[in-house]
């Protein structure tokens, strides 16, 4: 049985990221600028020192009717040695709501949360989760929301 489009929901603890980002314009975002970026993380992650999921990255975004931010990060033990021209940060303890979905997985997570009357926490980031091995979205990406307690 698959996972697929089934929305969960649990605690996740705070998560120590290194990375790279980009800030656009949300009208007229180029998609091409964020594959750019994430082709520069990709032959710098190394000099990432303390990464506990090699495994994986991490996409965290947010976005306002003005701009719209897209990192790349590595999952870190601590943030205390950033290399050049990345930035590290903390995303505090959440609950989430998680999916993997074959289609659109924000308008499954969003669908879900209206069905069960809670809502999304706007005020704290929402990330994505890709395998290395098999980078491809929306069907092998894990989206996580956090929620409103």
């Amino acid at each position: 049985m698959s996972d697929n489009n089934q929305v969960y929901e649990f605690e996740l603890p705070e998560i120590n990221l290194v990375g790279m980002c980009i800030t656009s314009p949300f009208k007229g975002h180029l998609s091409e600028r964020v594959e750019d970026m994430k082709k520069e993380f990709f032959r710098r992650k190394d000099e990432i020192r303390n990464i506990i999921h090699p495994e994986r990255y991490v996409s965290p975004s947010f976005s306002s009717e003005i701009l719209f931010t897209y990192f790349v990060c590595m999952e870190v033990a601590d943030i205390t040695d950033i290399p050049e021209g990345m930035l590290g940060f903390t995303i505090p303890p959440h609950r989430y709501a998680k999916v993997k979905s074959t289609s659109d997985p924000y308008r499954d997570i969003h669908d879900y949360l209206k069905a069960n009357n809670k809502q999304n926490n706007n005020r704290a980031l929402a990330f994505e989760m890709y395998h290395f091995e098999n980078p491809v979205w929306p069907d092998e990406a894990e989206v996580y929301i956090p929620i409103m307690d």
